[in-house]
Order: structure tokens, then C-alpha cells, then sequence
């Protein structure tokens, strides 16, 4: 898949004329088991964990009720998984999560998997995507195997490009109490004028018309 760059820059703007700043981006405090909890509420039918690593939502989805099945697929074949190769899956499922995984692949390999990712999805089905904020100090650079530092518009214009719509985005914090929520409020200025964020995380959705 050939990214161009004329394509991409006119795709991003379109997700900036809905959140024009990070800052504009609606504001999660979760954890997140809190928070793909909250996701698997909103969605039934079948799932598939792509990058399921210790299959955290397989754990999750056997406690929602709407979840009628989980499939993981993970590269790590030292962990059992249903699929080790998106490649060899021949089917669609009604929601895909792929969590903290495309900031370790190239651009191209991004636009790949997710080119792979809708071809999987059923139509009407969704897409749900984290990775780290890359305006956190160190949310993408504390892990050595981050490859990618993608800003929201970035990612959003890839699904664009890869055929999705309705992207909706929102920021993560897993700083609930209120001292950290008052700290952030003071501070806000310094952080807008240095331009970073103190919300750690970004949650991607989108769909499959």
C-alpha cells in the first residue's frame, strides 16, 4: 500500500476541521480496563483483539453479555492464539480492537494493517484503536519499540484513507482524582504554550459503512 503524500495531508485536514487542536479532543479519565469495558458495552456480535497479546479483552469481553465471540490474533507465536497472521483469517467480525499497536509498525505497515482491518470488519462494524499521545512527554518515548509517533489527525486520516468513516477521537487520562485533575488546570497555560498534554493515552473509533 503506497501512502501519498498529497492524499494523506488532505485527509488529516478533514479530521481537523472536526477537532482542530488536541486540546479540542473530548477528555477520558479510565483505566483501561475502564475504558475498553465501557467500549464493549456499546457493541455485540463478535470480536476480534488484533494484537491480543495477553488477551486482556478476551477477559473482558466474557463479562459482557453482548459479546457473543472472542477471536485474538497476535505475530507472538510463543502465546497461544487463534490466528498468527491476519493474513489466514478468512472471515468478518462486528468489532475489531486493535490496542496499542500501530505505533510500532512503520507508516506503510500502518496503512497495511488497517487496509487488513476493513476488509475484516462486517459492514457497519467498528474499529476501535489506542495509542500513546505523543504531546505526554513520555508516553512514546518510553518504550524502545515505538516506531511511529502518530498525532490524532495522522491516524485518523490513514483510517480515512483506508475506506473507514464516522471517526470519532478521544483523550485518556488514567489520573482520576481531583488533585491531579486541579494540577492539570493550573498548569494548563505552561502545557498549551509548550505544546503537550498531560492525558496519556488516544482512543480512535470508526467505522465500516
Amino acid at each position: 500500500m503506497v501512502i501519498e503524500w498529497s492524499n494523506l495531508k488532505k485527509r488529516r485536514e478533514e479530521v481537523k476541521s472536526r477537532y482542530s487542536s488536541t486540546r479540542k479532543i473530548p477528555l477520558v479519565y479510565a483505566t483501561k480496563r475502564e475504558l475498553i469495558s465501557a467500549e464493549l458495552a456499546s457493541v455485540s456480535g463478535s470480536v476480534l483483539d488484533v494484537g491480543g497479546s495477553d488477551k486482556f479483552v478476551g477477559r473482558l469481553c466474557d463479562k459482557a453479555p453482548s459479546i457473543s465471540e472472542y477471536k485474538s490474533m497476535d505475530v507472538d507465536t510463543s502465546v497461544a492464539h487463534d490466528y498468527h497472521s491476519l493474513a489466514d483469517i478468512h472471515r468478518t467480525f462486528n468489532t475489531l480492537f486493535v490496542l496499542d499497536v500501530i505505533e510500532h509498525l512503520t507508516l506503510q505497515e500502518g496503512g497495511l494493517l488497517l487496509s487488513e482491518c476493513e476488509r475484516l470488519l462486517s459492514p457497519g462494524g467498528t474499529i476501535i484503536l489506542t495509542l500513546p499521545n505523543n504531546l505526554h512527554p513520555t508516553a512514546f518515548s518510553g518504550d524502545v519499540t515505538h516506531v511511529t509517533s502518530y498525532r490524532y489527525h495522522e491516524l485518523g486520516a490513514l483510517l480515512l484513507i483506508c475506506g473507514f468513516t464516522e471517526i470519532s477521537i478521544r483523550r485518556v487520562s488514567a489520573k482520576k482524582k481531583l488533585g491531579h485533575r486541579v494540577l492539570a488546570g493550573l498548569l494548563s497555560p505552561i502545557m498549551r504554550f509548550m505544546d503537550v498534554d498531560f492525558a496519556t493515552g488516544i482512543l480512535i473509533k470508526a467505522k465500516k459503512p
